[in-house]
């Protein structure tokens, strides 16, 4: 029997009891996919829900990652919140999540906006595994599906779900983390999507009214300061400035 997405209107908490549920039936998610020592790979559900402020939306969250038998950066256990900022120790020092951090102290530094004023999300919200990361199993003599080739799949599944939390959060602007995001949310190419990221607002009709979308680079790219990597240049000249500004802009308008 298909699964049947039925929403009504629904606080917060409702929400996150019914996706915490469902989420993954829905999106056809083997139920059965787990990290290397059994833990089933689950939801990650929005937990920081600013309303009426600004949402942010990325890929897919990140997972915890340890050093495993001299093994670096081996995906173990879910976040407990997408761009979580929790610190850990993976075997070999202290850490956080990468996105978290760049999140926090590279984008929503630029932009001026506060964590405490934004709804955190992802599109996909499953942890997904790449081929390294089937590698890195392998060795560990676990075997598992590489499943990242899947993401454009799994997100057109999550739409359903991700514009019930744009209505439920009701933001002034949202921004969009990276080509695949804008692709599926603004119904463009990926190749496309690359165009999006500029920092203006892109005005969509999304449930009942027009959304403001900011387009910014994909996570992951903003820290890493390598010659051959132009994001942080292009956003730290261009794209997060006019993002701030456009911000600026939206948060003077008066509410609906």
């Amino acid at each position: 029997m298909p699964w049947v997405f039925d929403f009504t209107a629904m606080t917060i908490q409702q929400y996150q009891k019914k996706c915490n549920k469902e989420y993954k039936e829905s999106i056809k998610f083997p139920e059965e996919t787990s990290y290397l020592y059994g833990n089933p790979v689950n939801t990650v559900l929005p937990i920081e829900t600013a309303i009426g402020k600004i949402m942010v939306i990325g890929p897919f969250p990140a997972a915890r990652f340890y050093f495993v038998d001299n093994i670096p950066d081996v995906p173990l256990y879910d976040t407990t919140a997408p761009f979580s900022l929790e610190p850990y120790y993976d075997g070999s020092r202290v850490r956080s999540s990468f996105t978290g951090q760049e999140l926090t102290d590279v984008i929503l530094e630029t932009l001026e906006v506060k964590r405490k004023d934004c709804w955190m999300t992802s599109l996909v919200k499953v942890f997904l595994f790449d081929e390294d990361h089937v590698k890195k199993y392998h060795r560990l003599g676990k075997e598992i599906r590489e499943n990242r080739s899947r993401y454009m799949d799994y997100a057109n599944r999550s739409l359903p779900w991700i514009r019930q939390e744009i209505e439920i959060a009701n933001p002034k602007a949202i921004i969009l983390l990276g080509p695949e995001v804008i692709s599926s949310l603004l119904l463009v190419s990926e190749k496309e999507a690359l165009d999006y990221i500029t920092g203006e607002v892109i005005e969509k009709k999304i449930i009942w009214k027009n959304s403001n979308f900011i387009c910014l680079p994909p996570p992951g790219v903003l820290l890493d300061r390598s010659a051959r990597n132009p994001w942080p240049r292009k956003f730290a000249i261009k794209i997060g400035p006019t993002a701030m500004k456009a911000i600026r802009k939206l948060e003077a308008q008066p509410g609906i």
